[in-house]
């Protein structure tokens, strides 16, 4: 993944450890997502037969609900695919020397390497692991280790993160800047090549879904939504990130995850099948996203592609 994308980078075990850094953490801590209810406790998880391999304090927030970091530091690790039963997750180095883990994520929105001021948007929930977005019900895991990694501490001797929390009444988080919205319609009727990757237009003349710069920074969430006729079998959608130089040439390609439509149940009134795909990003530095379609069947044709997307620039 390029330098500065936050959409599909994977990364395990960067540790960027300072053993000077003090270990204290009582009374310092931000919740991931403000007041909200404890599914499962920390002591919960000790008490399992068997014990939890990660014991930590679950969250019970729905899908896609914003996760804040606990305090400032940097982000350390970062694993985006939902494969073992942590999913998605990201671990943040705070700057008081300890480790923070958040699991079962659906998305992170900052890169590894980044530091991170307390409070900030860092991740979505979700309820990843076990290879799937629907692993456990939807909630978010933390935990927390006092001076050290996992790695170095055992995985099993996290401690209570909840113990280490703000006292209540929980305060409101700042209040978001209002997002910019953009739509776009654009009557393709294109046939489609079986087997093959064809980029997806927006327009006339315009094929970019988001773009960055040196100086200019952008967050969001996008939505595809296409119209197609012929399909029988189905077809594949994916977004991808490229990365640019000082003059503008292409220095890398990152294809985001898949996401395959089946041929819907149409008829000869109502021949349409309707394609989505979604995708929350954070773009830093030279990059910009495009999207591709390939056809799992001949005779496919896009008649309409719409994109929506809120975004802030930075």
């Amino acid at each position: 993944m390029a330098a500065g994308t936050a959409i599909g980078a994977s990364a395990v075990g960067l540790e960027l450890f300072s053993p000077g850094l003090s270990a204290t953490a009582a009374g310092t801590y931000l919740r991931p997502c403000g007041d909200v209810r404890i599914s499962s406790s920390w002591q919960g998880h000790k008490n399992r037969n068997p014990p939890s391999s990660e014991p930590g304090t679950d969250y019970a927030v729905i899908t896609g609900t914003q996760i804040r970091a606990a305090a400032n530091g940097v982000v350390v690790d970062r694993k985006d695919s939902t494969t073992t039963a942590t999913g998605r997750y990201l671990a943040l180095r705070a700057d008081d020397g300890n480790y923070i883990r958040y699991l079962h994520l659906q998305s992170s929105t900052v890169p590894l390497g980044a530091r991170v001021t307390r409070g900030q948007v860092i991740a979505y929930s979700g309820a990843s692991g076990f290879g799937t977005d629907t692993g456990y019900g939807p909630h978010v895991h933390v935990s927390l280790w006092i001076g050290g990694t996992p790695l170095q501490q055992g995985f099993t001797n996290s401690v209570d993160f909840e113990s280490y929390v703000d006292p209540g009444p929980y305060p409101p988080p700042p209040e978001d800047p209002v997002p910019l919205h953009k739509s776009t319609k654009y009557t393709w009727n294109a046939a489609i090549p079986e087997g093959a990757w064809a980029k997806i237009p927006l327009g006339a003349d315009s094929n970019w879904l988001a773009e960055s710069s040196a100086t200019i920074k952008e967050t969001g969430d996008l939505t595809i939504y296409l119209t197609a006729t012929g399909v029988t079998r189905g077809f594949q959608i994916r977004v991808l990130a490229q990365s640019l130089n000082t003059t503008g040439a292409v220095v890398n390609t990152s294809p985001q995850p898949v996401v395959e439509v089946p041929a819907s149940a149409s008829t000869a009134a109502n021949p349409l099948t309707y394609g989505e795909y979604a995708l929350p990003y954070f773009l830093s530095g030279p990059l910009r996203l495009y999207a591709q379609i390939r056809a799992l069947n001949p005779g496919i044709r896009v008649q309409q592609v719409v994109v929506k997307k809120n975004y802030w620039q930075s």
